[in-house]
C-alpha cells in the first residue's frame, strides 16, 4: 500500500493536512515517507484501497473517531526509559523539587503535570525522585497530597502506562539494587513499579493542542509542568503559544522542564530562565510583595569544574544526524532510524557517536550480534569510550558473558576514576562520571540481585 497508485501526491498532502489539523504535528509536513509507512498499515488492516477510501473512514463518526486514536498512536507511541535525561533530573533532583516541597510544606500539597508522558516513565521516575527527597527531608510521603498527571493522545501508551510494567530494556538506566527496591518481577524480564509510587500517578488522554482553546487542558495551577520533546513536532507560532498557556497554568513561582531539542524561541515573556547545571528551566516569579528567599541564581548551586571533553567534538553533521536519528526513534519509526545509522556510517565510518546510536537501537530491537559488534567498533575507535564499555558489559552479561563482562566494567570505573566526578560522558545522556562510579558501586553491593534480573 506504499506505491504511488495507493498515495497519489494530492491524496497524500490532504492525509497530511488532515493529521496536522487534528493532532498539531507538524513534524510530518517534510516527512511523507514516515507518515505514508504509517497510514500504508492503517489503511491495509481496514481494507482501503486508496487515501479517499481511508480519509472516508477517519470522518465516518465513531468508527473515524477510533480510528483516529488508533492512528494516533501509532504515530507518536516513542520510546523512552525511567530517569531520561540525567542532567535534568539532577536539576530537578539538587534544586527544583527541594524548592518545591520547601514551599509546600504548610500545605503538603503538590500538583505536576507530565506532558506527553508515553508509557508513564516519566512521570513515575517524578514519583519514584520525590518519595526520597520527602523521605530524605525527614517526612512521611504518606502525609503529603501529591498529584503527578500523565497525559497523551496515544491510548496505546496510556494503556501500557497505567499497567506499570516495565522490560529489562525499559529499565536499563536503573542500577539493580535500586530495580529490586522500587519494582517487583510479575515475569521473565518484566517489572512492576510498586503502588506506593503508582498511587501518586493518574494518567489521562488529553491533546496538548486543547491548551490554546477556551478551557481546553488540565486545569490548574501546577507546581511543575515537564514538557519534554514535545514541541519540537509544533510550528514554532504554536510551541510558543503552548508554553505562554503552560505557564497561564503554573503556581506562582512553579517551574516548567522542556526538552534540550526544544526551539530556542520556546519561551513565554512571564517567565524567568534559571540556568542549572546542564540545562535549563523556566521559573514563574513571586508574585509582587512575595518572599523571594528561594529565587534561583547561580550562587545557590555548588560551583562545579568545567566540563572537558572526552573525545573530539564531532562535526556539525554528525550531532545533526544524531538528533534526527533520535526524533526518528522516539516517534516510534525504530527502522528508519537505524537505516539512516547505515547510510551515515556509509559516508562516515569513523563516527562513534552513530555506531553508538546504531547499537543502542539495534540492542532495543533484539538484534544483539549486530549490537555487540557496533559497541566494539566504537572501543576500537575511541579506547576511552566509558559508555561502550558501559552497555558492552550488560549486553555480555545477558548472554552469560560475566568474565569479559566483569572486565569491561573494571576498565569502565577506572576510565570513570580518572575524570573529574562532574565530567559529562559522552553518549552517556547527561551522565557523569561520579553518576556512573555510584551506579556501579550500588550494583557491585547487590550481586545477587543482579544476577537475578539478568537471568530472569
Amino acid at each position: 500500500m506504499t506505491g504511488p497508485t495507493a498515495f497519489p501526491p494530492a491524496g497524500l498532502r490532504r492525509l497530511l493536512n488532515a493529521v496536522t489539523r487534528r493532532t498539531g504535528l507538524h513534524y510530518y509536513m517534510d516527512k511523507a515517507d514516515l507518515l505514508e509507512q504509517v497510514v500504508g498499515a492503517r489503511m491495509a488492516l481496514h481494507g482501503c484501497r486508496t487515501c479517499h477510501d481511508y480519509l472516508a473512514l477517519l470522518a465516518d463518526g465513531a468508527r473515524g473517531d477510533r480510528e483516529w486514536r488508533e492512528l494516533e498512536s501509532a504515530i507518536t507511541i516513542g520510546e523512552t526509559f525511567f530517569f531520561r535525561y540525567a542532567e535534568q533530573f539532577a536539576a530537578l533532583e539538587r534544586t527544583i523539587l527541594p524548592r518545591l516541597i520547601r514551599r509546600a510544606r504548610a500545605t503538603r500539597h503538590l500538583r505536576i503535570w507530565s506532558v506527553g508522558c508515553s508509557n508513564g516513565a516519566e512521570p513515575y521516575s517524578i514519583a519514584i525522585l520525590l518519595t526520597r527527597l520527602l523521605d530524605e527531608a525527614g517526612m512521611n510521603p504518606a502525609d503529603w497530597h501529591v498529584e503527578i498527571l500523565g497525559t497523551d493522545i496515544s491510548t496505546r501508551a496510556l494503556e501500557q502506562a497505567r499497567q506499570a510494567e516495565f522490560s529489562a530494556w525499559t529499565l536499563r538506566d536503573i542500577a539493580p539494587a535500586q530495580c529490586a527496591a522500587w519494582f517487583a518481577p510479575v515475569s521473565p524480564r518484566i517489572w512492576r513499579l510498586h503502588e506506593c509510587y503508582r498511587r501518586m500517578v493518574r494518567f489521562r488522554y488529553s491533546n496538548v493542542l486543547d491548551l490554546l482553546r477556551p478551557d481546553g487542558g488540565p486545569p490548574g495551577p501546577f507546581d511543575l509542568i515537564l514538557c519534554r520533546n514535545v514541541l519540537i513536532y509544533f510550528a514554532q507560532a504554536q510551541a510558543q503559544a503552548l508554553v505562554h498557556a503552560m505557564a497561564g497554568r503554573l503556581a506562582p513561582e512553579g517551574w516548567i522542564l522542556l526538552g534540550h531539542s526544544e526551539p530556542a524561541s520556546c519561551f513565554a515573556p512571564s517567565l524567568e530562565t534559571v540556568r542549572l547545571p546542564g540545562t535549563l528551566a523556566f521559573r514563574l516569579p513571586a508574585k509582587p510583595g512575595g518572599d523571594a528567599r528561594d529565587a534561583p541564581v547561580a550562587s545557590d548551586m555548588p560551583r562545579r569544574r568545567p566540563t572537558r571533553a572526552l573525545v573530539p567534538v564531532p562535526a556539525v553533521d554528525s550531532v545533526a544526524v544524531a538528533t534526527e536519528i533520535r526524533q526518528l526513534a522516539d516517534t516510534g519509526q525504530v527502522p528508519l532510524a537505524m537505516r539512516m545509522c547505515r547510510d551515515h556510517l556509509l559516508r562516515h565510518p569513523m563516527d562513534t557517536r552513530i555506531h553508538f546510536l546504531f547499537a543502542v537501537l539495534a540492542w532495543g530491537e533484539g538484534s544483539l550480534l549486530q549490537a555487540e559488534e557496533s559497541f566494539r567498533r566504537v572501543i576500537y575507535l575511541c579506547r576511552d569510550h566509558i559508555m561502550a564499555r558501559c552497555y558492552l558489559a550488560r549486553l555480555l552479561e545477558d548472554a552469560g558473558g560475566w568474565v569479559e563482562a566483569n572486565r569491561l566494567r573494571q576498565q569502565m570505573m577506572e576510565l570513570a576514576r580518572r575524570r573529574p566526578p562532574d565530567t559529562v560522558l559522552p553518549d552517556g545522556d547527561g551522565m557523569t562520571a561520579g553518576g556512573l562510579l555510584r551506579l556501579a558501586r550500588q550494583a557491585s553491593e547487590a550481586p545477587a540481585v543482579r544476577h537475578a534480573q539478568v537471568t530472569s
